[in-house]
């Protein structure tokens, strides 16, 4: 949903993970402009996956995409380095304004 969804406002996806080790890894193999992130993982979670990417690249673009509504979890997002959270489910114009927004 979020791949078709990114590719409709013209953002190319080169990479996709299915947990936070190989979202690390993926992050180090593609050097995307920008990474959606889910909160909840298998594994470690999303939080790992940003701190762990964020140690590398400290000027990673992170946006937090998650059906949580846990606002102690978005601080921490937030507090990791994430750009913003975005509750699903969301419309396509949001996910717009987001990725805008924190691209700058």
């Amino acid at each position: 949903m979020i791949r078709s969804m990114l590719e409709e406002i013209g953002h190319e996806v080169v990479g996709e993970a299915g947990d936070a080790q190989e979202a690390l890894n993926q992050y180090r193999a593609l050097h995307p402009d920008f990474v959606t992130m889910d909160l909840i993982l298998p594994g470690d979670s999303g939080l790992v996956a940003i701190k762990n990417i964020r140690q590398d690249n400290p000027q990673a673009c992170v946006l937090v995409v998650t059906a949580t509504g846990q606002d102690q979890i978005d601080k921490q997002a937030m507090g990791l380095g994430a750009k913003c959270v975005l509750r699903k489910p969301f419309e396509l114009q949001e996910l717009k304004t987001a990725v805008n927004n924190a691209l700058g």
